[in-house]
């Protein structure tokens, strides 16, 4: 059980447990004045979660393709204080988009990663790391039509997709409005880009750089900034 300041996450059956993409991408997003969110891939339900706290009494759906992360989800939602206010679906994106009848004012996304990577022997595990089952054309593609007019869609990308990411958005009419580069400590590159995408072309995108640690197991700054509504220890 992973216990944060106003919930608690039980990731013990989850195929990919909570992690700091996760917490960067639900503490950065920008989520003022939101009128419905959807989380894609939501896994035990962490960024469904942190949403909630930061958004007060807006639905939430978070859609999940594995059962038993699914239910999981459930679960740490019922728990909750906003267990009211999230649905869980478990199902793909592509089916759900067929059902749903409501566009989103932020979409917020941490998607799977590992394309044409070594495959592990477990089958949850994989549809958790590879995105086999949601290509980046498809996955960008649905999200430009479940946005509102007025809409973002908030991703964690790995630093060297970024820039395929950022050609396919623009084909399905999404642009960059803000990148943060995260580097673990002042001396590493960017391993992890934090983009809002939005439908209308900015003349100029807002950068931004934040490190996660300052010096070894020390927390810079910034980070513990960003992240202190929801970490215990800080």
């Amino acid at each position: 059980m992973f216990h944060f300041k106003k919930f608690s996450i039980d990731d013990s059956n989850a195929a990919m447990k909570v992690g700091t993409d996760a917490v960067l991408l639900g503490a950065w997003a920008k989520c003022e004045n939101e009128t419905r969110i959807l989380d894609i891939g939501t896994g035990s339900g962490i960024i469904a979660l942190m949403m909630a706290q930061r958004n007060h009494g807006i639905p939430i759906d978070a859609v999940e393709i594995e059962s038993d992360a699914a239910e999981l989800a459930k679960q740490n939602v019922l728990l909750s204080p906003w267990a009211g206010h999230i649905t869980i679906y478990n199902d793909t994106i592509s089916k759900f988009i067929l059902q749903t009848i409501h566009t989103y004012s932020l979409i917020i996304c941490n998607p799977p990663f590992f394309t044409n990577s070594l495959k592990t022997p477990g089958k949850a595990r994989n549809l958790a790391r590879h995105n086999d089952s949601l290509p980046v054309t498809e996955l960008l593609d649905i999200t430009s039509r479940l946005l509102s007019k007025e809409g973002k869609a908030a991703f964690v990308l790995p630093a060297d997709a970024f820039e395929y990411w950022q050609e396919e958005a623009v084909k399905n009419n999404l642009f960059p409005e803000r990148i943060t580069h995260v580097k673990s400590s002042p001396a590493h590159k960017p391993h992890r880009f934090l983009v809002l995408f939005s439908p209308e072309k900015h003349a100029e995108i807002i950068k931004s750089e934040l490190i996660i640690y300052s010096s070894e197991k020390i927390y810079s700054f910034e980070y513990q900034n960003l992240t202190k509504d929801f970490y215990l220890n800080f």
